[in-house]
């Protein structure tokens, strides 16, 4: 049975700016946009799942609260907020509404480390003002108690990346991870960067320059098969796309660059030691072929395929299959003593 879409009164939602000038090794000031989804009549000191949601290439975080003609039918936020979570999702530096260097050749210098240094202070940050509560904007003070990291994409390599550095949340939930890349979408100069992570990380701004010309690229066509195969939605109507349409912004070029070079986050994913949710659409970019080997020191790791789901999962017509599964399985991890029982 459909789920019932909730009016927009139901829930609470907030936009915050989150100061991340000390991530950032380049002179300025910076602040990661982040957008806030919690579920109605949540009481002072209630303790609340936190899922940080990092999106994929091209799109805002606003892809994780999809809108279209005032309905939110394929918004994860409001799914999970339905199952009593709360959502907090992130522009990565450089893209949406969060900040970018003054000077445009700067934008090659912000590493891998640096955006997940920059999401995990925007995520502290938000913590301490979900513990102070804003009772003007309607939230209560609320304690964290146990945080998922979620991932799309090159978000959920950039996942992957901030928990090996910070070891901020208790579990993971990844969209379409992996990290053997997609080189079929790569020239012979990329190629010869795969599985060399030490000397791809090093040269990462001086290669994005030559292959993408720009620090922030624009999705400006559909023309390029990467492209189509990122946004394409099979099977559903076509207010999906233009749904993800109207969550797109520009790529952060090293972030992109290396989530499509094998290996570029293979280190870090190597290090994961907390239970893994992994999910991939059967018409996606990648697949669960190699994640086990991926992901040696996971000690839960659970996949699940999506039926009839193309590389954006949450307009698919099979979402609602989606929702279920993620919150179950979050539900199993929140609940470990009624999980060993099952």
């Amino acid at each position: 049975m459909p789920l019932p879409e909730p009016t927009p009164a139901a829930l609470l939602r907030l936009d915050w700016h989150l100061d991340v000038s000390a991530a950032i090794p380049i002179e300025g000031t910076y602040d990661v946009a982040a957008s806030l989804v919690a579920p109605a009549g949540l009481q002072a000191d209630d303790e609340i799942t936190l899922l940080l949601c990092l999106p994929g290439g091209f799109l805002s975080r606003s892809y994780y609260d999809l809108e279209i003609g005032g309905s939110r039918r394929y918004s994860f936020a409001e799914a999970m907020a339905r199952k009593g979570f709360v959502t907090l999702a992130l522009d990565h530096v450089g893209t949406g509404a969060s900040s970018r260097p003054a000077d445009l050749e700067d934008g090659y210098r912000i590493g891998l480390e640096s955006i997940a240094a920059a999401n995990q202070l925007a995520f502290k940050a938000a913590r301490e003002r979900l513990r102070a509560g804003d009772p003007a904007a309607g939230l209560p003070p609320l304690r964290v108690g146990k945080s998922i990291g979620v991932g799309h994409s090159m978000g959920s390599m950039l996942t992957v990346e901030q928990q090996a550095a910070a070891r901020p949340h208790d579990a993971l939930v990844l969209f379409a991870f992996g990290t053997h890349g997609t080189p079929r979408f790569l020239d012979d100069t990329l190629r010869a960067y795969a599985n060399d992570p030490v000397r791809l990380r090093r040269e990462l701004g001086d290669l994005a320059r030559r292959a993408m010309g720009s620090p922030y690229p624009e999705r400006a066509h559909d023309s390029e098969e990467n492209r189509r195969a990122a946004f394409g939605v099979g099977t559903a109507p076509p207010d999906a796309e233009e749904a993800l349409h109207g969550a797109a912004t520009n790529l952060l070029a090293v972030g992109g660059l290396a989530s499509m070079i094998p290996g570029g986050y293979a280190p870090p994913a190597a290090q994961i030691d907390v239970p893994v949710f992994m999910l991939f659409g059967d018409h996606d970019l990648l697949d669960d072929r190699h994640t086990r080997a991926e992901l040696p020191q996971v000690p839960d790791l659970t996949t699940f395929a999506l039926e009839d789901a193309w590389h954006c999962h949450f307009v698919a017509n099979t979402r609602e299959q989606l929702w279920e599964a993620v919150s179950e399985w979050i539900g199993d991890q929140i609940r470990p003593a009624q999980r060993r029982e099952r």
